[in-house]
């Protein structure tokens, strides 16, 4: 019985690092990327939905423990048939002259279903920054970011 519990203690004990490193915000964290967007976004559930009917762009920062690269994971879904979600994750340096990654990526249809966006291009400099910038049409929704600070 003591050798199955120093097992689990072990095992336990290797797993809880791996858990430590994920961090997760939600969509309301973020702000629209133009003050004058501000009235287009409704929050939901700590949740953040378009409801303009233009292409509308939010931003929402990361908070990071070291430099290097990043995986940023989006949970978004679009409401409307013809509607688009396209999220981009992006480093930069504190200077803002050097970019990290920014290749945005898409998801459309099936409505009403969470989908993930996994982004692995953004990479942070030494005293850089980590953000998410993320396109909706209308009814887009933003639900939650996933990421390794």
């Amino acid at each position: 019985m003591k050798s199955r519990l120093k097992k689990v203690v072990l095992m336990a004990g290797a797993l809880l690092p791996l858990v430590a490193v994920a961090r997760s915000v939600p969509a309301s964290s973020g702000r629209p990327e133009f003050w004058s967007d501000g009235t287009c976004f409704r929050v939901a559930y700590s949740t953040i939905i378009n409801d303009c009917s233009t292409r509308k762009s939010f931003e929402i920062p990361l908070s990071i423990d070291s430099s290097g690269d990043k995986t940023v994971v989006v949970a978004a879904q679009v409401t409307t048939t013809s509607g688009l979600v396209g999220c981009a994750a992006v480093g930069m340096n504190r200077e803002f002259t050097q970019v990290y990654g920014g290749t945005r990526k898409w998801i459309g249809p099936p409505i009403n279903t969470t989908q993930l966006i996994t982004l692995t291009d953004a990479h942070v400099p030494s005293r850089g920054y980590l953000y998410v910038s993320c396109h909706l049409d209308n009814g887009g929704r933003v639900n939650s970011v996933d990421y390794n600070p």
